[in-house]
């Protein structure tokens, strides 16, 4: 009887015990976007002595779920890099079953630091322990920028190089993402979708200077467009049209149209540039027999170019949605190049020879892409899924005459035509999700790309017949196949986060120069690994460290063995033999509320470059792709912005950059260290009637390689702008390059090798005058056409 009455009694604890089991709910979100806030770090507390009962993450939604929770009273804490933590306490009762806590707000660090620096205004640069944050949405600072490149150049770290690329930490070319999506393209392809696309549209820009393994191994540094998104259903457009004016004059216009139902979204992006490009290169070389020839070559290029992105994106449910989308970039260009060879004896004065060559060129592009992608979270845990079909077309024809001036005699006529055809496949898949206290992250992908250029050069013969020229005419062929994985795992304590990640990327390769009956096949596999750690010293202050290790293939210009000329006597050639450059970086930064400091250091093995070979007796100068030893590098980045005034706010970024690579040339080998900075700011002044100016400067200074030293660069530009019509109708009035010193001069350093200097200008004097109209019933911003990083290397 005592026995079943024991049995009884525990079966009886048992149930309660069971019953008392409860599941704590609630999502943490932003204060100010209200959007799901991914693995936030959650310790229960016990009261009153504190001691940890549960630790978890939230997903990558915020969404949170404690289970098997005692009754008794606890304090929840929530802390996560970039936001100030929060402690929350709960009662658990034993008739409770589960408690849902609702929403929890946590106030990003910078946010919380507002009231402090700048009143009723987000931070306009925030700093975090991966990234630096420009919050562009409504931010003073940003008002009178007409594109994207008026944004990011306001980094610290970030230049726009005189001929509209964009650099990173002082090396490197980033990559553009959108929305968390990389969405690589040509040279021309991304400068004029980065000039296209409005601030109106942008919520913020994340700059990411080191990337972890998850990427991809060619991104170096990584530039994320955040778009403006709202949940709200119905239709939203923008339209925008801009007029710039150098020397020639010039029109972009685009317009934007969304629509979102429960369950669909669509979304269409239209665009067209038309107007004229000039382009000025400059070159005064000391030949071997004492001559003097100067160069001066004038280029005019006509654009007329269209491009249209779709996409619809259907959600299956809560959880689940599948999207396809296509793009299509059309440019038509009219090149017209007109250049003059200029010999004269050593004094300088006495004329010996007089060329001119005009030529008139007509490069086309056509880059058609489809894509597939998926996403899916289950839980705590989160799959996407993309995949890509991208086709390029190249092609070109040119007609060039050379001349004697003096005799009137035509020297040479050539007419070229370049054929160059690249398909591009993609598929990857990634994976995120909590394991045990951390956040495991793994994915793989596969890419597939053929390239087939063939280019003809034909002849004018004494015969007054065009023949096939065999010293210039090549047909180059190149197959890549890529295959790469990569796993992170993630820890996250109360002031730290600790993570660990490697990356591993098999590389096939097949270059076929046909006409050199030459093939190459590369068949390697590489491994980069890397490390991160973040200490939160106080809720102002950061410490970050980490480490990482890239690769970076040429591209298929690089590769291809065709000649491209800058004059007659001035041409550069690719080398389908190049090596993968590797390189190593170790970042150390540390962030105080406003104010940032980044340093630098590591190796680039087998770093590419083009470096110049004289032939003294046909006196052409000529530019080989090849490969260096090794190229040591450092810098030292800072950042800070304060408000002077309620009407006046300043932001400055500084950068101290250390470049030494070894150069062998002629016999002798070049190590030389060389040390420059560049300075970067802007003024911004809230005027009355709603009006903003903005006073912004650049400035490199004296600069180099081992065989080249490059003058001084600088650049002043002012903006204005206002808003109408309830911020509607968006109005930019903008002057760049004041002083025209926007331009690239450059000096060999041994002159007794060649006697060489240069310059290139890319007209960026400039006039801009910008409208921009939002209309519509909600704020939505449709996802980004995405593509693959492998667009990067398409050469235009």
């Amino acid at each position: 009887m005592l026995r079943s009455l024991f049995v009884l009694h525990c079966c009886i604890l048992a149930m309660l015990s069971l019953q008392a089991q409860v599941t704590i709910k609630g999502k943490v979100i932003d204060s100010v976007s209200s959007t799901g806030i991914g693995y936030i770090s959650i310790s229960l507390l016990a009261v009153p002595d504190s001691v940890r009962v549960k630790t978890m993450l939230s997903d990558p939604d915020g969404l949170i779920e404690l289970t098997a929770v005692q009754p008794g009273k606890y304090t929840l804490f929530f802390s996560s890099l970039g936001y100030t933590s929060r402690y929350k306490p709960v009662e658990v009762l034993p008739h409770h079953t589960m408690i849902d806590l609702g929403e929890i707000r946590m106030v990003s660090q910078s946010r919380a630091l507002q009231s402090v620096t700048i009143s009723g205004e987000r931070s306009a640069v925030q700093y975090r322990a991966d990234r630096v944050v420009l919050q562009v949405a409504g931010n003073s600072l940003y008002k009178t920028a007409t594109n994207v490149f008026d944004i990011v150049r306001k980094a610290p770290g970030i230049a726009e190089n005189p001929d509209g690329t964009l650099l990173m930490s002082g090396r490197n070319t980033p990559v553009i993402f959108i929305n968390g999506k990389p969405v690589p393209m040509s040279v021309e392809e991304q400068q004029n979708y980065l000039n296209s696309l409005s601030p109106d549209l942008i919520e913020s820009i994340d700059i990411i200077s080191n990337p972890s393994s998850r990427y991809d191994a060619q991104y170096k540094g990584i530039i994320d467009i955040k778009l403006k998104r709202d949940q709200s259903l119905g239709w939203q457009g923008n339209i925008s049209s801009n007029y710039r004016q150098n020397d020639y004059a010039s029109s972009e216009n685009n317009g934007q149209l969304t629509f979102k139902t429960k369950q669909w979204i669509y979304s269409l992006r239209m665009g067209y540039v038309n107007g004229t490009n000039p382009y000025q290169y400059k070159a005064l070389q000391h030949q071997a027999n004492t001559n003097y020839m100067a160069t001066n070559t004038m280029n005019s290029t006509r654009l007329n170019n269209f491009n249209a992105q779709l996409g619809i994106e259907y959600a299956i449910n809560k959880t689940q949605s599948i999207g396809i989308s296509g793009k299509s970039y059309q440019s038509n260009r009219d090149l017209h190049s007109f250049n003059t060879l200029h010999f004269t004896d050593s004094t300088q004065k006495k004329t010996v020879g007089y060329t001119q060559s005009i030529n008139q060129a007509a490069p086309s592009q056509q880059n058609n892409a489809i894509n597939i992608n998926y996403d899916g979270r289950f839980g705590r845990h989160r799959l996407n899924v993309f995949g890509s079909f991208t086709k390029v077309e190249n092609r070109q024809k040119e007609d060039i005459q050379n001349r004697d001036q003096l005799t009137s005699n035509l020297i040479s006529y050539w007419k070229t035509s370049l054929q160059n055809y690249i398909d591009l496949r993609t598929i990857q898949a990634d994976y995120s999700g909590q394991l045990s206290k951390g956040l495991l992250e793994a994915g793989a992908k596969f890419a597939f790309i053929t390239t087939r250029n063939n280019l003809r050069y034909d002849t004018l013969n004494n015969e007054k017949s065009f023949v096939p020229d065999a010293s210039r005419t090549n047909q180059f062929l190149y197959d890549e196949y890529i295959s790469a994985a990569y796993v992170s795992y993630e820890h996250k304590g109360d002031n730290y986060a600790a993570k660990l990640s490697v990356r591993a990327e098999h590389t096939y390769t097949k270059a076929n120069a046909i006409t050199m009956d030459a093939i190459e096949k590369r068949n390697y596999l590489t491994w980069l690994p890397g490390a991160s750690f973040s200490y939160n010293i106080n809720a102002n202050q950061q410490i970050n460290l980490s480490f990482t290790r890239r690769i970076t293939r040429p591209g298929f210009d690089q590769l291809n063995p065709f000649r491209f000329y800058l004059s007659p006597l001035n041409y550069w050639v690719g080398n389908p033999y190049l090596q993968p450059a590797v390189t190593n970086l170790l970042n150390l930064s540390y962030n105080n509320r406003n104010f940032s400091i980044s340093l630098s250091l590591g190796r680039e093995e087998n770093p590419m470059s083009r470096y110049p070979e004289y032939n003294k007796i046909t006196n052409e100068l000529l530019y080989l792709g090849r490969n260096l030893p090794y190229r040591d590098f450092g810098s030292i980045e800072s950042g800070y912005g304060f408000t002077i005034t309620k009407w006046w706010k300043t932001n400055h970024t500084m950068g101290i950059y250390y470049n030494k690579e070894q150069t062998p040339y002629f016999g002798v080998t070049y190590a030389i260290g060389i040390l420059d900075y560049t300075i970067n700011g802007s003024q911004v002044f809230s005027l009355p009637k709603g009006f903003t100016a903005d006073l912004s400067y650049y400035y490199k200074s004296k600069s180099g390689n081992g065989l080249y030293i490059s003058a001084p660069i600088t650049s002043i530009n002012m903006g204005l702008q206002r808003n109408w019509l309830n911020g509607k109708l968006n109005t930019k009035l903008n002057f760049y390059d004041l002083f025209n010193t926007n331009l690239v001069r450059l000096t060999f350093r041994e002159k007794t090798i060649i006697d060489n200097r240069f310059s290139h200008w890319n007209g960026n004097q400039r006039f801009v005058a910008t409208v921009a109209y939002n209309f519509g019933k909600a704020n939505y911003r449709a996802k980004q056409t995405r593509t693959t990083d492998e667009e990067k290397r398409v050469s235009n």
